[in-house]
């Protein structure tokens, strides 16, 4: 039975729900509609049930509220409402538990278009009690979600589909209460998804890297420094002079030469024109910048997830086992990449998909609309079964594998196979040996997986990546592992902050036994240090006298890798305070709102406003196919689009124009703005700019946003532009702090350029200089707040090798 509370019952006719009738299986269904007030049962004659119940559904008329109980007492089946009972949660899962104690019946509830969330995890945990199913279906998007109760809480995964640079982004959001895992209906389409393939001939023969560097690479094109060196170096001479007896080396190279490491250890004296390290120096950047556009033509479109696809006979091994059941999109859309950009030039293929069972297309030639077709049929089930897809690919698709060259297997996987590591590996070492095959696997990076759907075997991302690895070098052939993802500044530094990358200096150099002892010796009446005190080096950290006891070959470890920690950590500075997200940040969500403040005091810098709504519509919100719309307020509000529109050509060019119209006027009404935003369906996220406090009360604001918050889960993240006004910037960080945003104010922007360009060029030789502005932004702050940790751990650092090296000198001086 399926009933809800509705605001008109074509709704519910309009709703699909299959029912078998027939002579091998029949259902009884009884149907009823609750209110506070009014209760009836519908029971239907064995003619015309489905006719019947039809009819009676289009009779339905909403009226009063939503007694559940009540028609729980007559009916424990499924309940669907789209509001919240009159009844508290507790008391219906009581009675739903004291009814169905020895039946063997279950409870599954059904919310429709309910925008609370409230109503969703009671129903939710109403459902568990009975061990029914709970789900959630809006009308809007026509899809169904299933909810899943507290057993993994605070752990939700949104999965978000970016296709035009095939960008895969996977965005984690905390929720207290339940986790909501989309189907794969519910992943938004890559353009032309189900359009027939557009073939594309390769105007020259695909390379491979190691291939491709054998003619211009730098011993190729005779670019290696050593080359160039070679034909002006000379190895010192040596000569015996008689009348000095002993012998005696050349000084004409401390004139004219200068004395270089070559290359197997030995000294030469060398002698090179500028003219010609001039010419070398142009020759080199040429070839640099050839080496960057290989490198962005092997990350765009197919090859960025299957690389080059040399060989001319090929098998495809797709795994669609059940944890991949999210990702089915884009596992698809990465198939028909392939299949226009890199197959038309091949002689057969052939496609295997694999969870525990196995299914295949036949061999194909030329039918490459038949083979994209059937894979956009392909359903995710099972487990990785890869021993069964590889023996049906080389026992049947390769059985003559002996009399062909250039044959290979592509393997795209999310994770370990079934079977273990080793028995992988010996079957491809001897199945590959003695003839030309080879297995490519290609890592499609996920994050996360439904915990009812846990593979037998699972590993980390690092662990997988080393074992497809082994697996690829077996075969002699080519690891593939291409994902990023963004994050937040907060999240990237719960992945590479110096604690987690353990660099945390006083953990790494000091430990418990690394205090400094004293004892009390009673004959001596004072305290005496141990035995062997004076052999290791001895600091004051935090009032704590310790001793070292490292060797200077672990701290020059440590300082390197920490210069490579700082080196990123000040690229991603540069990254932060480059483009749009100088301003805005990075753009995480992918249905966002943007509100800008056009109120009279930013008629300065509306100029300078629209210059950088500009950058951010076409560099991120374009590139990554961000459904958005745009709010002007002021007095007013004025809406450019009353829904979230796809991020095309022609929609930015459409929004950039919109923004051409603005002019300062009237007041900040920034509260009106907010619930215009908090009214279009489907947003995530809002980008709220602005140079000064609201014109209503900042805690009636925050107070009001509270109450909306309920309703809606929506982020704020606030821009400070220009404002240098205290109480203005304590309010968007309250603001954006309370419903789980970020704070961004570009301040010092220019200053931490400079700071970031003297890091990488000069080194980090000094802890304070050069210094990085006092930035307030969330991000920027934390990031240089674990610059200047990082910073101050590598002068340590230093110091403490400079202490050790003085305590091995002063140790040899005193040994006879």
């Amino acid at each position: 039975m399926h009933t809800k509370q509705i605001s008109s019952a074509t709704e519910l006719h309009d709703m699909k729900v299959p029912i078998n009738c027939g002579d091998s299986f029949r259902e009884d269904i009884t149907s009823m509609n609750f209110s506070n007030s009014t209760f009836k049962p519908y029971r239907p004659l064995v003619s015309n049930i489905l006719y019947e119940a039809r009819q009676w559904v289009l009779n339905l008329k909403p009226s009063g509220g939503c007694n559940l109980l009540k028609a729980l007492k007559k009916a424990l089946t499924v309940i669907c409402p789209n509001t919240w009972q009159d009844q508290a949660s507790e008391i219906l899962s009581e009675y739903i538990q004291e009814c169905t104690v020895g039946r063997k019946l279950l409870v599954h509830t059904v919310t429709y278009d309910c925008s609370n969330q409230v109503p969703t995890v009671s129903l939710s945990g109403e459902g568990s009690v009975a061990l029914g199913q709970c789900v959630c279906f809006e009308s809007r998007r026509s899809q169904v979600q299933p909810l899943v109760g507290l057993s993994l809480v605070k752990r939700t995964r949104q999965v978000q589909l970016m296709m035009g640079d095939t960008l895969f982004n996977v965005m984690k959001q905390g929720s207290m209460e339940c986790l909501k895992l989309p189907s794969e209906t519910s992943l938004p389409k890559p353009p032309k998804h189900d359009c027939p393939l557009a073939i594309q001939i390769p105007s020259f023969s695909a390379q491979t890297s190691a291939e491709w560097l054998k003619t211009n690479g730098l011993k190729a094109r005779k670019l290696s420094l050593y080359q160039v060196l070679a034909p002006n170096a000379f190895s010192p001479v040596e000569e015996f002079v008689p009348v000095l007896q002993k012998m005696v080396s050349s000084t004409l190279h401390e004139k004219a030469m200068t004395q270089f490491e070559w290359h197997d250890g030995t000294i030469k004296n060398i002698h090179v024109d500028p003219p010609i390290l001039y010419d070398y120096q142009k020759r080199l950047g040429r070839l640099v910048r050839m080496y960057e556009r290989r490198v962005d033509w092997l990350s765009t479109a197919s090859r960025r997830i299957w690389g080059t696809v040399c060989e001319k006979r090929i098998v495809i091994l797709i795994d669609v086992s059940k944890t991949n059941a999210m990702y089915i999109i884009h596992i698809q859309h990465s198939l028909r990449l392939l299949l226009e950009e890199q197959m038309s030039s091949k002689d057969f293929f052939n496609i295997i998909c694999f969870g525990d069972t196995w299914a295949f297309k036949k061999k194909i030639k030329k039918l490459f609309n038949s083979s994209s077709s059937w894979v956009l049929t392909l359903q995710c089930e099972g487990t990785r079964n890869l021993m069964t897809a590889l023996r049906r690919a080389v026992e049947i698709d390769f059985k003559d594998k002996d009399k062909h060259k250039s044959q290979s297997i592509y393997l795209l996987t999310t994770g370990v196979p079934d079977q273990e590591k080793h028995a992988i590996c010996s079957y491809l070492a001897e199945v590959c040996g003695g003839c030309d095959l080879k297995l490519h696997v290609c890592l499609f990076s996920v994050d996360g997986f439904s915990l009812h759907d846990i593979p037998p075997r699972y590993a980390s991302l690092n662990e997988t990546a080393a074992i497809c690895k082994e697996m690829a070098q077996t075969a002699n052939g080519r690891f593939h592992c291409y994902y990023f993802v963004l994050l937040s500044l907060k999240k990237w530094l719960s992945r590479f902050s110096i604690k987690k990358l353990k660099l945390d200096l006083p953990s790494l150099v000091f430990g418990p036994e690394c205090v400094h002892q004293k004892e009390m010796v009673a004959s001596l009446h004072k305290q005496v240090s141990a035995k062997y005190c004076d052999i290791f080096p001895s600091v004051e950290i935090h009032g704590i006298v310790k001793h070292l006891q490292i060797q200077p070959k672990d701290l020059e470890v440590y300082i390197e890798q920490m210069e490579r920690v700082l080196r990123c950590y000040v690229r991603r500075v540069q990254w932060l305070l480059s483009g749009s997200r100088r301003l805005f940040g990075v753009v995480l969500e992918a249905n966002v709102c943007i509100l800008i403040d056009t109120s009279g005091s930013m008629d300065r810098s509306l100029q300078e406003v629209t210059k950088e709504l500009t950058s951010l519509i076409w560099e991120q919100l374009r590139k990554n196919n961000v459904k958005f719309s745009l709010i002007s307020f002021a007095e007013d509000v004025d809406v450019w689009q009353e829904c979230l529109v796809e991020a095309t050509n022609e929609t930015c060019h459409d929004a950039v124009q919109w923004l051409s119209t603005f002019h300062a006027h009237g007041n900040t009404s920034i509260l009106k703005a907010l619930r215009r935003a908090f009214s279009l369906p489907d947003v995530e996220a809002l980008y709220v700019l602005t140079d000064g406090k609201p014109d209503t009360s900042c805690s009636l604001v925050l107070k009001e946003i509270e109450m909306l918050l309920k309703k809606r889960a929506i982020i704020i993240h606030t821009i400070s532009f220009n404002c240098s006004d205290r109480a203005a910037n304590d309010f968007l960080k309250k603001l954006a702090f309370q419903t789980g945003g970020r704070y961004h104010r570009c301040h010092g922007d220019v200053d931490g350029q400079m700071a970031a360009h003297r890091l990488l060029s000069e080194g980090f030789k000094d802890e304070d200089d050069p210094a990085f502005p006092l930035f307030e932004g969330d991000d920027l702050k934390k990031l240089v707040d674990e610059i200047a940790k990082a910073r101050s751990y590598l002068t340590q650092a230093k110091f403490f090798k400079s202490l050790l090296e003085k305590k091995n000198i002063n140790q040899k001086d005193r040994c006879p």
